[in-house]
């Protein structure tokens, strides 16, 4: 661990929330978007430096999200991993990490595939499931649990 653990720990928590909080603005303000293309509802608010996906049609600014959304997956991923690697450094973590965000990943989109194929139905259960997975893997939660649990396997050894 760095001497300046805890100032470290500090930016870590600030990157964590930044990002955060653009995702949240950008994926609702994304929505707000998508919601007046498809049902040209003017009652939601399109905040003018998102006026540009206007210009789009609806299909590619529905399928754009997907790529926003893996977007925000490699950041989240990526700053996690630095906290880790900063934090534990043990690469046997670092590894098993790295597969479990790949597990949420595939989990995820074998859901979503599912969903798309075989229920045509994006309110069903398969599609709760795997957003939520999707949401755990943009957030400190993957980061925050590895390095709970390697501290904690210190701590018994």
């Amino acid at each position: 661990m760095p001497k300046n653990k805890y100032i470290l720990f500090a930016l870590f928590c600030l990157l964590f929330g930044a990002l955060g909080l653009y995702r949240e603005y950008f994926f609702g303000n994304y929505n707000n978007v998508m919601y007046f293309m498809y049902n040209g509802d003017t009652t939601v608010p399109v905040r003018p430096d998102f006026h540009a996906f206007l210009n789009l049609s609806y299909k590619t600014v529905y399928y754009l999200k997907y790529v926003f959304t893996l977007i925000a997956y490699v950041l989240f991923f990526t700053l996690s991993y630095f906290s880790i690697k900063i934090f534990i450094g043990d690469k046997k973590i670092l590894k098993w990490f790295t597969y479990s965000y790949l597990v949420l990943l595939l989990l995820s989109s074998v859901l979503m595939l599912w969903t798309y194929f075989f229920k045509n139905n994006f309110e069903s259960d398969e599609y709760s499931v795997s957003r939520w997975l999707m949401s755990i893997a943009q957030s400190p939660l993957p980061a925050l649990f590895f390095i709970a649990t390697a501290k904690l396997n210190e701590k018994l050894k």
